[in-house]
């Protein structure tokens, strides 16, 4: 009998882990950054990420577009190098991209989704907006 439950357990563990993880087809597509943790690790980019766009298109290519007032109104400057791709490794769940310094870890903490930047330290709680 405690074999039974002690297998249970493992089978309810091992299913709640596997949901956790995200595909290459999840990850594609517009990212909002819709709050940053860490940001003392470097105030200068959490502060140029905040409501940043993080655009991982189909094609592979990559860019980043940071939010930035223009007197009254506020536009999106593309901040990432030309021609930056990115790949994604299912098994780390990580994202690399190319002519930046960025590798993204994601995880998830139930309905919300983060990147980390192994770099910097950052956190970025992000969604897609559509």
């Amino acid at each position: 009998m405690k074999n039974l439950i002690a297998l249970f357990a493992f089978v309810i563990i091992a299913a709640t882990a596997q949901s956790q993880s995200l595909t290459q087809k999840d990850v594609t597509g517009t990212w909002l950054v819709v709050n940053v943790e860490n940001s003392n690790s470097n105030p200068k980019m959490a502060a140029a990420m905040t409501n940043a766009v993080i655009n991982l298109y189909a094609d592979n290519s990559f860019e980043v577009k940071e939010k930035q007032e223009n007197g009254t109104a506020y536009v999106y400057n593309t901040t990432s190098n030309k021609n930056a791709t990115w790949s994604f490794n299912a098994s780390t769940q990580t994202i690399n991209t190319t002519r930046t310094k960025m590798t993204f870890k994601i995880s998830k903490s139930g309905d919300k989704i983060f990147f980390t930047d192994s770099e910097s330290g950052l956190k970025f709680e992000v969604n897609k907006p559509i």
